[in-house]
């Protein structure tokens, strides 16, 4: 039989039994992102190659935080200027994610492809998708179980790039992800001036040591983790010149509101519903791809102002009189900085914390205690905490050695019991902070009882 032909076949056939496989789990309630694809790359191992045939231009969304709201925001900016985009938006970011977004959204052709890649699946997926360009957002331990020490994780992103003909987004206040400029490629960088949130000492950072000499690099000032301002004083390694930068931000209203700047014009009082500066990088980076590309910068301002995210990741569904907002916490900075957003809320509240171990967690949780707590006694109005998951007894240990007092912690490991407490408790505002594996079942939970299931 003509090989063309065998090709067709099989890719029909992954196609009809990934599609048949996501309605199944679709009609049980169960998430579909990630087995359709899985099953269908059995079938058509090339799959991915198809994808990367059918989309006319491609960019790839990697590092450790922040991928998955970078992604949606270029999908949604995109979105305004581009009829056909194929995108894995749910979270899954391995080969099979990418593969049940196409058989989801199977399309002959696409204007953009826009792909949230996992840094442990960088290398296997570029093998197939030629990205046009690569965001680089940050680099946080995470995960060690999986990825082993930091320095492996950014020399595998670094050394996979190093061959490619594409254009690097680069965060230019992480020195980890600024020395990819050494690879010569079309850089573009972005960052965040000193503002009145930056602070002087951090807990969490990831690298004191010159990326490019291996000297002792001096902080003037941090925004998050080791993102901040740096330099060397035995090479001269430092921040690059900003492309694009946010400055003058302010909190008000419960959400963080700036100064946006290309190089020719300053866009004022931009807003941003999702709190903390991570997600201010995130804007960015979103804002960067997107003028680079071509599209007019008041047109992306106004789609990021008006992003509407439910995914999770400081995601708010209303339940009666109050907010419940849900925030996956997965590693020591990103719950660092979820608790740094809460102590700026002064809204009468309860936290349910959900800590599962799963391999899809990590299952070392020893990063809960890598995590800076020291804001945690300052949070105002804080009326209870909850702890759940699979390893509910020992975030609550964690957080008792945060100087919290142990009447208000309550623990319990049935996570549905748990999210009926948390948020029938008489506050203004239920945070919920799950763990990878319990974001999906949390959302589920919530969306259950807010439609009185």
């Amino acid at each position: 039989m003509d090989m063309s032909l065998i090709k067709k076949l099989r890719l029909s056939l992954s196609i009809i039994i990934g599609k048949l496989v996501r309605f199944g789990l679709k009609t049980t309630g169960r998430s579909a992102t990630a087995l359709p694809g899985n099953i269908a790359l059995r079938i058509e191992p090339d799959l991915l190659k198809i994808v990367n045939e059918r989309c006319k231009k491609k960019v790839i969304v990697t590092g450790t935080n922040g991928k998955t709201t970078t992604n949606n925001l270029i999908a949604h900016i995109l979105g305004s200027n581009f009829k056909n985009v194929l995108s894995n938006l749910r979270g899954a970011n391995m080969p099979q994610g990418i593969a049940s977004s196409f058989i989801e959204n199977k399309k002959d052709e696409y204007d953009w492809g826009v792909f949230e890649v996992d840094e442990g699946s960088f290398t296997r997926i570029i093998r197939d998708i030629e990205p046009d360009y690569i965001v680089v957002t940050n680099f946080f331990r995470d995960q060690l179980d999986r990825y082993g020490e930091i320095e492996n994780t950014v020399s595998m992103v670094y050394e996979t790039i190093k061959p490619l003909n594409t254009s690097l987004i680069l965060n230019a206040d992480d020195p980890l992800v600024s020395k990819f400029k050494n690879l010569n490629k079309s850089n573009i960088f972005y960052g965040i001036k000193k503002n009145k949130f930056s602070s002087k000492n951090e807990k969490i950072v990831e690298t004191r040591n010159c990326p490019s000499c291996n000297s002792y690099i001096d902080y003037e000032y941090f925004n998050y983790g080791q993102l901040g301002s740096y330099n060397c004083k035995e090479c001269g390694f430092k921040n690059p010149y900003y492309d694009y930068y946010i400055e003058n931000i302010n909190y008000k209203n419960n959400k963080y509101c700036f100064d946006i700047n290309t190089d020719k014009e300053t866009f004022k009082d931009t807003c941003f519903e999702y709190e903390g500066i991570y997600n201010i990088y995130n804007c960015c980076a979103a804002f960067t791809f997107s003028c680079e590309i071509g599209i007019e910068p008041s047109k992306i301002i106004h789609r990021m102002e008006n992003f509407d995210y439910k995914l999770g990741r400081m995601e708010e569904i209303k339940f009666r009189d109050k907010i419940i907002k849900i925030v996956l916490t997965k590693n020591p900075i990103g719950l660092t900085e979820v608790i740094k957003s809460i102590s700026h809320d002064k809204r009468r509240k309860a936290i349910l914390f959900i800590l599962n171990d799963n391999p899809a967690d990590g299952q070392d949780i020893s990063w809960i205690w890598d995590a800076g707590l020291s804001k945690f006694k300052n949070i105002e109005n804080l009326k209870k905490i909850y702890c759940s998951g699979k390893r509910a007894e020992d975030i609550a240990l964690r957080i008792e050695y945060a100087h919290i007092p142990t009447e208000i912690i309550k623990i319990d490991d049935d996570m549905q019991e748990s999210i009926k407490e948390a948020v029938h408790e008489d506050v203004e505002i239920a945070y919920i902070l799950p763990t990878y594996t319990a974001v999906f079942e949390t959302r589920d939970m919530v969306l259950n009882l807010t439609h009185g299931k």
